[in-house]
């Protein structure tokens, strides 16, 4: 058996202390996360003011105000495809403040944050296997 390589175990001892630190740091913070999520609510407003839409973490409608001039101002198609951009709009920035909130206790490094953001796991999981430098076999 080889003898035993005190750098390495160093190296392996810290980054396992930097790995069960950022576990700590999200246990302790799941709950605060938890609550802001869920009283997320994001308003965004069309650029005429006549619709505004308030959508929640997930992207969900939580309310939809029309001024009481937007059926004068809009024909019946134009004010639901104002209706249905705005929302877009909201939805996407949900999303943005969504990552926002989970970076604060989910490490980048992670590419959760990230994942949020563009919703494509392929690459979260490209990134896992570089950092455990798996190939993959054919």
């Amino acid at each position: 058996m080889p003898p035993a390589d005190p750098d390495a175990n160093a190296a392996l001892r810290a980054r396992f202390d930097e790995v069960h630190a950022q576990y700590t740091h999200l246990r302790d913070n799941v709950g605060e996360l938890q609550r802001d999520l869920a009283g997320l609510e994001v308003s965004v407003a069309s650029a005429d003011g006549m619709v505004t839409v308030v959508v929640g973490a997930r992207g969900q409608l939580l309310r939809l105000r029309l001024h009481e001039r937007a059926y004068a101002a809009h024909r019946p198609d134009r004010l639901a495809e104002l209706i249905t951009k705005t929302t877009r709009r909201a939805e996407q920035a949900a999303v943005e403040a969504t990552a926002e909130l989970v970076a604060r206790v989910v490490p980048a490094e992670t590419g959760v944050p990230e994942l949020l953001r563009g919703g494509d796991l392929g690459a979260l999981l490209r990134r896992h296997d570089d950092t455990m430098g798996y190939e993959e076999r054919r």
